[in-house]
Parts: C-alpha cells; structure tokens; sequence
C-alpha cells in the first residue's frame, strides 16, 4: 500500500551495486516510494505494468534489451524516465526520447536529489534533506563547486579556461579550442577540430562563461567561435570546417555588428 502524496519509483539496472545505490537515495528522501526493483529490461517492462510508478530510473546498457528499446515499448503516457549511465555518448539519443532527466555513474545524492524534483514542476516547492558529505576525489574541490553550486558541467573563469566534466573526467579545455556548441535541452555538444564532448549543461550557462569578443550566439541552439567563420552567406555560416550554421532571424544583426567590427 503506497503512502498519498508521494512519488513511486521503480529501478531497472542490471548491476546490484547500482541499484542499491540508487535504493538508498530514494529511501532518503521524503517524497519518494520504492515500489520495486528489476535486473533486466524485460522484467522492468512488466513491472511498470504492474506498479505505474510515476517514475523509472532506466539503465541503458542491459542484457537481452537495451533501456532505449524498453522506452519504444511503453504507452505515450509514460512514467518519467530518468536514465542512468556510465556513458556519457548516450546523451543525444536519450534527448530524443524526452527523458526527464540523464544521470551520469556514479550519481552523486545531490545530483540525484536535482533529477526528481524535476518530475513534478508544476507542484509547490518541496522540502529536500541536506546532502551528505561528498566522497572527495581528485579534483574534489572543483567538482563540489560544480555538483553544489552551479548544477553545470565546467568550472573557471571566462576567458580563461573550462574544466568540462565528461563521464568521471574532469578536463581542462581553452575556450580558443572550441569551434562552435550545439544545445539540445539540458545537453550541449562541445566541438573541437578532433573531437565532440556532450556535457549536461544549459546553453545561457555556457555563454555565460564564454567571452563575448570571442564567441556569437547565433541562434537559439548555436554559439560559434568567431575564428572559425569562413563566410557568410544569406543566413547561413560556413565554418573552417564546412559544418553549415542557420543564422537565427532574432540574431541577425547582432552577428552582423559583431563582425563587423573586424571587417577591414
């Protein structure tokens, strides 16, 4: 019998270690109901038959189905499916299947504690406990900041360096190095000459960090390093690379004026 008013959660992880992680979490917090455990995605599909809770924390890498395939088998009106992973590569795909959220292993309390107040927005503010002492690690300091106070995915100073979280990685990237960001929700792609990163992060927060003189937004999903731009033409850039870039209608002018300051 489920207490009113609260949350009932299931947990689909095909590793013990995981799910009693993530069991102990939702034991911690006052709003939340386990109301069962699977090992495999095919059981978990039947036990969100059985239970509907109103929300899953979904493995993805599982043996037989994968937590994507289960998600392709569930009704529209689904529970909220908060995935977890070790892969952060996932990312881009679980944006497509409009997951409530996407948790990186191993999940921290606090970042736990973020995933499921998003669940309910609509409701009032709800009263959380306090946070255990984190486990410190290399990099403990910046990482504390990063998990605690700006719920993001880099540390640093603008125009000075970022420290991009990228699975259990803490990297140390210029700003220079970047080619340009794509935003996907609460996910960006980071682009370099060689490589792609995707952090949890907001596109306002990054552009926050970014230096103006240096990087454009030049639409809602794209912020382009200056340096890059090879032409421009219509509402279209084209950068070093070749990748094609929509100029947005609200952004024209602003793209415009910046570049323009450089225009000999």
């Amino acid at each position: 019998m489920f207490s009113p008013g609260r949350l009932r959660c299931i947990i689909v992880d095909d590793e013990a270690d995981a799910r009693r992680l993530i069991e102990s979490y939702v034991r911690k917090v006052p709003f939340l109901e386990l109301a069962g455990f699977a090992e495999s995605a095919t059981d978990g599909l039947f036990l969100i038959r059985e239970t509907k809770p109103d929300i899953v924390f979904l493995d993805i890498e599982m043996p037989e189905m994968t937590g994507f395939e289960l998600l392709k088998l569930l009704p529209a009106a689904r529970p909220a499916i908060i995935m977890i992973t070790a892969d952060p590569s996932y990312a881009l795909e679980g944006y497509e299947h409009e997951l409530t959220d996407y948790l990186l292993k191993p999940v921290s309390f606090e970042r736990f504690l973020k995933a499921v107040n998003k669940v309910d927005t609509g409701r009032a503010p709800r009263h959380l406990p306090a946070s255990p002492e984190p486990v410190r690690e290399p990099f403990s300091s910046t990482k504390d900041v990063h998990e605690s106070e700006q719920d993001t995915d880099f540390t640093g100073t603008r125009n000075d360096f970022l420290l991009l979280k990228e699975n259990k990685k803490l990297i140390k990237v210029a700003p220079s190095e970047i080619h340009f960001i794509e935003g996907m929700r609460d996910y960006l792609k980071l682009y370099w000459a060689d490589r792609v990163a995707i952090i949890h992060m907001t596109m306002a927060k990054i552009e926050e960090a970014l230096s103006p003189a240096q990087f454009l937004r030049v639409n809602r999903s794209y912020i382009v390093n200056k340096k890059v731009i090879r032409e421009i033409e219509g509402n279209e850039i084209t950068t070093n690379s070749g990748r094609k870039i929509p100029i947005g209608v609200t952004y024209r002018a602003n793209v415009l004026a910046a570049l323009q300051k450089n225009r000999i």
